[in-house]
């Protein structure tokens, strides 16, 4: 999906604070042209981002620039996890930025975020008190404590680089847009049946050159695209109480048993037995 982000005219940035215990929907798998740094304060989860997947045990702290398409990153497995979210549009670069030759580290490091950054555990716990500090702040303090957060991070060396994207920059208007609208169908269509027949025709291909397409976009096969997609909805409907495996797997869209255990061990690293177990296990103790 393409997730529209509003910034107020009064700031040069968004921030947004979520607590496990809020009720709130998830994104799914998405893409917004802002670039976006996030802190996860605890728990374990899978970092899903473009192509690539790495999970995390104890938090996480991600920086990341726009067009790069990704899934969720937070948790709801800690009661007391807090997740925030920082995003600004490129401007934020070009027109303030880059008036002071000062951030010339700063600039450097939000190039870097193209390759997607994920900090180590002891850069996480070294800002958290910074982080944690704008729920407090005005927008001008906000804006402060932003560019003190980056000025540490643009000094550290202690991160993983998990790849060179490719920004969806780099494609054709018309080719994007036709993206956008297999990402909105398999995001309508996930629970029923998908028909590579049906979302080629709405986008004027054949089956074989709609899949060729998506492939030069995503770097992935459709069929797996989507399978990868339904279990990450596993994934949210197992979070949620009293979901049993067989109906997480029939509200994700899969109606065998065995092909849905395979799928989710695939994506996830163990079976849905096992992951239920597992979360039943953390909830006891």
């Amino acid at each position: 999906m393409l997730e529209t982000i509003s910034v107020t005219s009064d700031a040069s940035f968004k921030i947004e604070t979520y607590r496990s215990a809020d009720n709130c929907a998830m994104a799914g798998w998405h893409i917004h042209p802002e670039y976006e740094l996030v802190f996860v304060k605890n728990g374990r989860g899978l970092l899903h981002i473009d192509t690539t997947k790495t999970s995390y045990t104890n938090g996480t702290l991600v920086f990341l620039a726009g067009d790069i398409p990704h899934a969720d990153f937070g948790n709801r497995e800690n009661l007391d996890n807090e997740e925030i979210v920082i995003q600004f549009k490129q401007d934020f670069l070009d027109e303030k930025l880059r008036v002071f030759p000062e951030f010339r580290a700063i600039k450097k490091l939000i190039e870097k975020s193209k390759h997607i950054l994920v900090f180590d555990e002891q850069v996480k716990k070294g800002l958290e008190k910074k982080f944690r500090k704008f729920r407090t702040l005005d927008n001008q303090g906000k804006l402060i404590n932003l560019l003190g957060i980056l000025h540490e991070l643009s000094r550290e060396t202690s991160y993983q680089m998990l790849r060179q994207s490719f920004p969806l920059g780099n494609f054709k208007r018309d080719d994007i847009l036709r993206l956008e609208q297999a990402f909105e169908y398999v995001n309508n269509q996930y629970s029923q049946n998908i028909s590579v027949e049906e979302i080629a025709q709405q986008l004027g291909y054949t089956p074989n050159s709609f899949c060729r397409f998506f492939k030069k976009m995503t770097q992935k096969r459709f069929i797996g695209f989507v399978n990868e997609f339904r279990i990450q909805k596993a994934v949210e409907f197992f979070n949620e109480a009293n979901s049993t495996i067989s109906d997480v797997m029939f509200r994700s869209g899969f109606n065998d048993a065995s092909y849905f255990s395979r799928q989710f061990k695939k994506y996830q690293g163990q079976t849905p037995s096992a992951y239920v177990q597992d979360r039943y296990s953390q909830s006891v103790f």
